[in-house]
């Protein structure tokens, strides 16, 4: 009762159907087969997980078994680039006050 998908937000029915899910690991993550299909298709083998529990080895399975497409690659979001900024490293040093002896030149070079 009250329950809803943990993907869209929106309720679900409360019991299993063709368009209902349940995380047959944790039995608490409810989710629509839409939903999830989604998540599948973005994620991958790699990173496909039950949204709460994020067990691997019993849901990757079991949604095969109902029909959920998993393709085999890596995560839409690593292949995209959509987090490369974050291992980019500043061309500056923005330090008001550099403690480092012979300045940030001479820390780059040597790690």
């Amino acid at each position: 009762k009250d329950t809803g998908c943990l993907i869209c937000m929106d309720a679900v029915d409360s019991q299993s159907s063709y368009r209902t899910m349940v995380c047959p690991a944790c039995k608490h993550a409810w989710f629509h087969r839409a939903c999830i299909q989604g998540q599948a298709l973005h994620a991958g083998t790699f990173s496909f997980q039950c949204p709460l529990c994020r067990d691997r080895d019993v849901f990757q399975p079991e949604m095969l078994n109902m029909g959920i497409r998993i393709p085999s690659r890596l995560p839409a979001w690593e292949t995209t680039g959509a987090f490369e900024a974050l291992g980019e490293r500043h061309s500056r040093c923005y330090a008001s006050e550099c403690l480092c002896p012979r300045g940030w030149e001479q820390a780059e070079a040597e790690g």
